[in-house]
């Protein structure tokens, strides 16, 4: 499913990838839980005290200017506000399954884009990568930690915190 139109198709490479779940690292791992989803309309669901979203990563570059349609990253058109709120919804009906009652947050995530301040567009919440943990962290509570967790656990793994080499510690 094509979730973007313009004259080139964006892509999501391996490094947004990275860079998306190094930026989920950041939010605290005792109250939040990142899974990598299986949807062709959105890559992530986060789960959490704050509720649930759904992540869709924008790789497009460029400087984000508001158009007639929505959005215009230098010279393509986001149009994937639809096929992530249908992916948010998709993502509700699961949650439903595991008895987690809750709101599903869509977003589009910019990780390589020059943007201002967050928007909602269509429904959709559209945010840089920088300004990503605050946004989810930065809700009110909807959700106790153990119920949050449970879910995150019947969508599929749960990610862990890149674990790199360990700092020396100089005495």
């Amino acid at each position: 499913m094509d979730r973007f139109r313009g004259s080139r198709r964006p892509v999501a490479t391996e490094e947004d990838h990275r860079r998306l779940r190094s930026t989920l690292a950041k939010l605290d791992p005792w109250t939040f839980w990142s899974v990598r989803l299986d949807d062709p309309s959105a890559d992530y669901a986060v789960l959490g005290v704050t509720g649930a979203f759904v992540v869709a990563i924008v790789g497009l570059e460029g400087y984000v200017e508001p158009s007639a349609k929505g959005l215009r990253i230098g010279d393509v058109e986001l149009t994937g506000f639809w096929a992530v709120s249908r992916a948010a919804k998709r993502l509700h009906g699961r949650l439903l399954e595991a008895s987690t009652f809750t709101h599903v947050e869509p977003v589009l995530c910019l990780t390589r884009a020059a943007a201002g301040s967050s928007r909602t567009i269509r429904g959709v919440r559209v945010m840089r990568l920088e300004d990503l943990p605050s946004e989810i962290g930065g809700r009110e509570r909807s959700l106790d930690p153990g119920t949050a967790k449970r879910a995150a656990g019947f969508l599929g793994r749960i990610l862990r915190a890149p674990s790199g080499p360990r700092p020396e510690i100089e005495e």
